[in-house]
Parts: structure tokens; sequence; C-alpha cells
């Protein structure tokens, strides 16, 4: 590991360095179940209906194991990608499986470490409720791309803030959730200016298979009703673009 990969992991990356050790890759993209697969195919959707057919490159921030990126890659070829994310075991497997992608060993937290080109798009999807500062997170964003795309839990679900205090893995991995207002004021305290929000997705990451593929079936339905997603729904979907 070179000193900059040392210095970058300062922050608390260990717990996904060694799922990615463990498993080749993180347990929801990797073999992962059904709800898994569904749970992380309608964030994956929503990513690219926001991308502008205009834009030429978009940076993939918090990248991990590189399996959200190559998504994007493989529906939109003609984008210039690159991927960064603190987590030096995961870069390093994103750059074996995907090696015509750009991946780097990098820190949103420190924007020294960031790449330093501008981007039409970064999408930060899964990240800042990992993070110690989330609102520098999105400062730190704003300041290479001219439109981010913020994909969190949704910190309004009571399911998830319960889960987030007793499940092993959200606690070994610090996870928190954000409600749909805190992450807009984020925003707009960093000169972001919030152009839409939204919560998608009713299935939840690691549930039994049968009652997934039960709400699996009626998501489209479930996500017509703006207080039903608003307080049960999975991810917070937030578009903000620099004033």
């Amino acid at each position: 590991m070179s000193d900059k990969e040392v210095i970058l992991e300062k922050e608390n990356v260990t717990a996904f360095n060694s799922d990615v050790a463990a498993n080749q890759g993180y347990r929801y993209t990797n073999n992962a179940p059904f709800s898994s697969v569904v749970a992380n195919l309608r964030p994956t959707q929503e990513t690219l209906k926001l991308i502008d057919k205009s834009a030429k490159t978009l940076v993939d921030i918090g990248c991990g194991d590189g399996t959200y990126t190559s998504e994007i890659a493989k529906a939109r070829p003609d984008l210039k990608i690159t991927g960064f994310d603190p987590a030096s075991v995961a870069i390093g497997l994103a750059k074996e499986k995907f090696p015509n992608i750009n991946f780097e060993v990098a820190n949103l937290l420190d924007a020294a470490s960031m790449p330093t080109q501008q981007f039409d798009i970064a999408v930060i999807r899964g990240v800042l409720h990992h993070l110690t500062d989330p609102a520098l997170a999105i400062e730190n964003a704003a300041k290479i791309a001219r439109k981010v795309i913020i994909i969190e839990p949704n910190g309004n679900n009571p399911i998830l803030k319960v889960i987030e205090k007793t499940s092993k893995y959200h606690i070994e991995h610090e996870e928190q959730s954000f409600s749909q207002a805190l992450l807009s004021k984020w925003c707009e305290e960093k000169n972001l200016k919030v152009e839409s929000l939204t919560v998608i997705g009713f299935v939840p990451f690691f549930f039994p298979t049968f009652p997934a593929k039960v709400i699996y079936f009626f998501q489209p339905f479930l996500e017509k009703f703006w207080l039903l997603k608003k307080f049960f729904g999975a991810q917070i979907v937030i578009v903000a673009t620099r004033k």
C-alpha cells in the first residue's frame, strides 16, 4: 500500500475492505440474495434516468467495488467515467473486474486527494451515511461537478431507524440515515440548488426472498403514494446543481 493510500485510509474503511476481501465484492453486490439484487436495481434505474443525454463525464464517488459504476458504463458507453473510494481493497477489485473504467483511491472528505478535473455529473450513492461529515462531503462533490445526484437510505423511515440501532452489520459499518429536509438543507448551505427530490423503492436489503418478491411486485404501485414513500420508502434521491 502506498503512503497516499495509508493516509486516505484514516477514515474507517476497515469493515469495507474486509467485506471485499472475504466476499470478492460487497455482500450486497456479489452473490447477493434476491432482495439485495432488486433493492440495488431501483437506484440504478433512477440514476440512469437522471443522467443527462448531453453529459460527457461522470464521477462515481464512493464507488466501492465498482459494481454500480460498471452498470452506468454499460448503459452509457459514451460517458467518460471515473470512480473513487477510500477503500483500497475495493478499488483494487474494481480495477481488476472493470479495467476499462478509471478507478482511483481517494477520500470525499479530503478534497486534496480527489480528482482535479471537472465532471458534468457526480453520483454519490449510499455514501453519505457512512461519513463523519456529510455536509463537507456534499461541498467537496460540488467542487468537481456541476450536477450532483445523491442517493441515501430514507431517514424518515422508522423501521430503518430501529435497524440502525440493532443490526450488527449496520453498527459495524457505522450506518446512519438522514431526513429529506436535512439532506436538502446541506445542499442549500453548500451553494447547491435542489432541482428534484423523490423517494424510491420499498424492498429492504437482506430481506427474506418470498416477502421481498411480494413487495417488489407491488413496488411500482406503492411508489405512487407520496406519504407512503416519505415514511416507508427505501431511498431518497436528490438532484442538485451549482447555483
